[in-house]
């Protein structure tokens, strides 16, 4: 039965998880960000930061980044983000 697995959850939601944690495990406690600013450009993260921002999504909705997606434009801001996860998780 097809039940047994959930809905995928809404454009929202993956926003609020993937802001979550950049909040919580990335920037410090003073750091306002939105799901909007940017996140490479600005100094908010550097590489080790967005490795473990990728590693994050990848356990978080269960799908592997391909080499192909590892991508600035994927990952230059949370709502950007977001719309990669959908897209390549089908969710």
């Amino acid at each position: 039965m097809v039940a047994d697995r959930l809905p995928p959850p809404a454009a929202r939601e993956v926003e609020d998880r993937i802001m979550d944690f950049v909040r919580r495990e990335l920037l410090s406690p003073e750091v306002n960000v939105d799901r909007e600013d940017d996140l490479l450009s600005g100094d908010l993260l550097d590489s080790v930061a967005v490795l473990r921002l990728a590693a994050f999504v990848e356990e978080e909705f269960e799908f592997k980044i391909q080499p192909a997606d590892f991508v600035i434009e994927n990952f230059q801001n949370v709502a950007v983000l977001a719309d990669y996860v959908q897209r390549a998780s089908g969710r």
